[in-house]
C-alpha cells in the first residue's frame, strides 16, 4: 500500500491528496475549543488562496482540519504551545486548528477524537498521554493521521505502530534527552560545591517516564560526584538508579556518599497537607538547592524567600518565570521553546496533504529535542524574547517550508539542530 501511495503521487498528485484527505476526519471536542481554530480560520485561508504551492508542489488550496487533543490548558507551556499554533501556525497556512477540551483520562481522548471524526478533521495531533496506544489504534481504524508533539513512545510502543499507515510519528524530547537533563541540572551545581539537595519528584508517584528519567539523571549526577563508595539505595548506574525508583515509586532521601538528598515530595494533591509538605521542604536546614522534575518556582519560590535556597526547574518559557528568576525565586530552567511543535505540524499536514514523510524504511518519525538552558535572567530574556515573538518565533513559517520538501535525512538534521544558537544560525 505504501509503496502504491508513492508511485500515486509521482503520477498524479492531485489524485493522491483527495485520497489521502480521505472524508473520515476528524474536528472539535466543544464549540469553546473548536472557537480558536474557527476565529484565525481567515488567517489560515488567506495562506492557501494561490492553490497549488509551487515551491512544495502540494495542493494547499483547501482549508485542512486538524484536531489538538490537549490534557492541560492553563500552564504556562500549555498556553505557549497553544498560541503559537493558533495565533502563528494558523496565520500561515491552511489549516483550522480545532483544541479540545482539558482531558483527564483515556476515555476522554476517545471521546475527543470521536468528536473530531465527526467534524471531519484530516489529522490529529496529541499533546495528552493517558492512552497513546488506545489513540493510535482509534485513528487508524478510520484513516485519520495521528501525531504525537512534544512526546514519544516508549521503544515497545514504537515497533508495534512505526508501520502503521496513519501514524505520522513523534517529535520531543527522547527518555535519554530526559535523563541528560536532569543529570546536568545537578551537575550545574554539584560543579559549584553544592552538597545539600531536596528533590520534587512531579509525577513520579503516577509512573510518568519523563519525570523518572528526569529525576534518575539528577540521582546519577550525584553518585558520580559523590565520591568513592557512592551509590543511591545501593544503585551506582542509570539503569540501577531507574530500577529504583520504579520499584519504589519515590525518591528516597538519605546520603550519595559525599551529597546528600534531604528531602522528597511528589505528586500534584495541591490540597492543604501536600502544599504543606512542600513549604516544609523548603525550610529544611543546610539545603542548598530544590531540583524540579517539573515546575518549582509556583510550589516553593514563596517558602525559600529570605533564604539563599535556590530553585532548578524544567518546564517552559513563560514571562512568570523570568519575573521568578529576578526575583531570586528560580535560578536554572531547562525549557522547552513553544515553536518546538512546528516540525510535528509540518510532518502532520504533509500527511494530511498526501505526502507523508517516513523513514527510510517506510516507519513513521520517531525524533529527539531538547530544552534550552537558562541560568541566569539575562540568558532567559535572550531566549524568551524570541519564544514569545508572534510575528518572529523561533520557527518561522520561511524556516518550516524547508521542510515541505524535505526528504528524512534532511528532516531529522533540521529538528536535530534544536539549541537556541543553533537555530538562530539557520
Amino acid at each position: 500500500m505504501k509503496k502504491f501511495w508513492a508511485l500515486l503521487l509521482t503520477a498524479a498528485m492531485m489524485v493522491c491528496v483527495l485520497a489521502g484527505c480521505g472524508g473520515n476526519d476528524s474536528g472539535s471536542d466543544n464549540a469553546q475549543g473548536g472557537s480558536a481554530g474557527t476565529e484565525n480560520q481567515a488567517g489560515g485561508s488567506e495562506a492557501g488562496d494561490s492553490g497549488e504551492d509551487t515551491a512544495s508542489g502540494l495542493d494547499m488550496s483547501k482549508t485542512v482540519k486538524i484536531g489538538i487533543l490537549v490534557s492541560d490548558a492553563t500552564s504556562a507551556e500549555a498556553l505557549a504551545f497553544r498560541t503559537y499554533y493558533t495565533d502563528y501556525i494558523q496565520n500561515q497556512y491552511n489549516v483550522e486548528l480545532i483544541y479540545s477540551d482539558e482531558l483527564t483520562d483515556a476515555a476522554g481522548e476517545a471521546a475527543a477524537i470521536d468528536t473530531f471524526i465527526t467534524n471531519n478533521c484530516k489529522a490529529v495531533i496529541s499533546f495528552s498521554a493517558f492512552d497513546r496506544a488506545a489513540q493510535i489504534e482509534q485513528c487508524e481504524g478510520v484513516g485519520v493521521y495521528y501525531a504525537i508533539a512534544t512526546g514519544t513512545l516508549t521503544e515497545e510502543e514504537y515497533e508495534t505502530y512505526k508501520g502503521y499507515e496513519h501514524y505520522v510519528g513523534a517529535i520531543g524530547p527522547s527518555l535519554s534527552v530526559e535523563f541528560e537533563t536532569g543529570y546536568n541540572m545537578a551537575k550545574h551545581y554539584l560543579d559549584q560545591g553544592v552538597k545539600n539537595f531536596a528533590i520534587f519528584g512531579g509525577a513520579i508517584p503516577y509512573y510518568t517516564e519523563m519525570h523518572i528519567y528526569r529525576a534518575a539523571g539528577m540521582l546519577t549526577a550525584m553518585i558520580d560526584a559523590g565520591g568513592d563508595g557512592a551509590n543511591y539505595q545501593g544503585a551506582t548506574d542509570m539503569g540501577g538508579v531507574l530500577g529504583q525508583i520504579f520499584a519504589d515509586g519515590e525518591v528516597k532521601t538519605g546520603a550519595i556518599g559525599d551529597v546528600n538528598v534531604l528531602g522528597y515530595v511528589g505528586g500534584y494533591d495541591m490540597d492543604d497537607a501536600w502544599f504543606g509538605k512542600c513549604a516544609q521542604m523548603a525550610q529544611t536546614a543546610d539545603l542548598e538547592v530544590i531540583l524540579a522534575v517539573g515546575n518549582g518556582s509556583d510550589f516553593f519560590g514563596t517558602a525559600i524567600a529570605g533564604t539563599n535556597v535556590k530553585i532548578a526547574s524544567v518546564d517552559a518559557y513563560a514571562s512568570s518565570y523570568g519575573e521568578a528568576m529576578e526575583a531570586g525565586m528560580l535560578d536554572y530552567l531547562a525549557g522547552k521553546f513553544s515553536a518546538s511543535i512546528g516540525p510535528i505540524f509540518i510532518a502532520t499536514y504533509r500527511a494530511a496533504l498526501g505526502s507523508p514523510i517516513r523513514t527510510a524504511d517506510g516507519n513513521a518519525l520517531a525524533l529527539s529535542q531538547g530544552y534550552w538552558v537558562a541560568s541566569s535572567a539575562e540568558e532567559f530574556n535572550t531566549y524568551y524574547a524570541v519564544d514569545s515573538s508572534v510575528d518572529a518565533p523561533a520557527y518561522t513559517k520561511a524556516m518550516l517550508d524547508t521542510l515541505l520538501t524535505a526528504d528524512y535525512a534532511a528532516f531529522e538534521s533540521f529538528v536535530s539542530k534544536y539549541s537556541f544558537e543553533e537555530i538562530q544560525g539557520m
